[in-house]
């Protein structure tokens, strides 16, 4: 019997951004959804669970710290990775606070992307 794939949600306003990682990380076997805005984010979190959820930093509406606080509610355990472009001092201190487990910079190629999240879900034992 082979282990259920790791659920990633993917959120960031940039549907090509979204659309890379989507592609990247389901062809590394992931069972990936992206959405583009916080709230559809929170959407798909409440009717399902996801183990990962990859999540820019700077969106109209819901920010990726407000996103992430609301959908712990719904997924306590998930893990977490803030994409930015902004990686100021202050942003980076927040995401710490946060709780974040992984901060990716952007612009990020694919392998930075695959390497951080095979980090996050193995360093919390749930990879594969």
């Amino acid at each position: 019997m082979s282990t259920p794939r790791k659920k990633v949600l993917v959120v960031d306003d940039a549907g090509p951004v979204v659309i890379l990682c989507v592609n990247v990380l389901q062809a590394l076997g992931y069972a990936v959804k992206g959405a583009n805005r916080g709230e559809a984010a929170l959407e798909l979190l409440r009717r399902e669970p996801f183990d990962l959820l990859v999540v820019d930093y700077k969106m109209p509406g819901m920010n990726g710290f407000q996103v992430l606080a609301e959908a712990r509610i719904a997924c306590p355990n998930l893990l977490s990775i803030l994409v930015t472009g902004h990686g100021t001092p202050e942003i980076m201190k927040e995401a710490d606070k946060m709780g974040f487990d992984a901060i990716l910079l952007k612009p990020f190629t694919s392998n930075e992307l695959r390497g951080t999240v095979e980090q996050v879900l193995a360093a919390k034992g749930q990879d594969g």
